[in-house]
């Protein structure tokens, strides 16, 4: 099964997976609650969302410039850098503990070397 297989099968699991995308953002960094506040439909979140599931499964690596911009972009509205770097890692870590014993060394190695071409 590759990324884009794990995401989907993530995605049937989860059903909408912002919400749990956005809960574990906040057990990881309870400060992030704060940079949502005028977000009350999750439609921020679920862009967000949207945009890492679509730079990660960007084989050309098109996508990859847009996630330093981005950096800079969340940098100027005060978002912690390890945060936002540790966004796309602790989405891989959500969807390993989502699939359990779905989760393969394939897709490991498909994250982390997708994980190395967008950082």
């Amino acid at each position: 099964m590759s990324l884009a297989a794990s995401l989907e099968r993530f995605a049937e699991r989860a059903g909408d997976p912002v919400a749990l995308v956005h809960a574990e953002m906040v057990r990881r960094w309870p400060d992030s609650e704060a940079l949502f506040v005028m977000d009350r439909g999750f439609q921020v979140r679920g862009q967000m969302l949207a945009v890492a599931f679509e730079a990660l499964l960007d084989g050309e690596g098109r996508l990859a410039g847009l996630i330093g911009i981005e950096r800079l972009n969340h940098l100027n509205i005060g978002v912690d850098p390890a945060m936002f770097d540790g966004f796309l890692p602790m989405l891989r870590d959500l969807v390993r503990q989502t699939l359990g014993a779905e989760w393969t060394a394939a897709m490991a190695a498909e994250w982390e070397a997708r994980l190395r071409s967008v950082s």
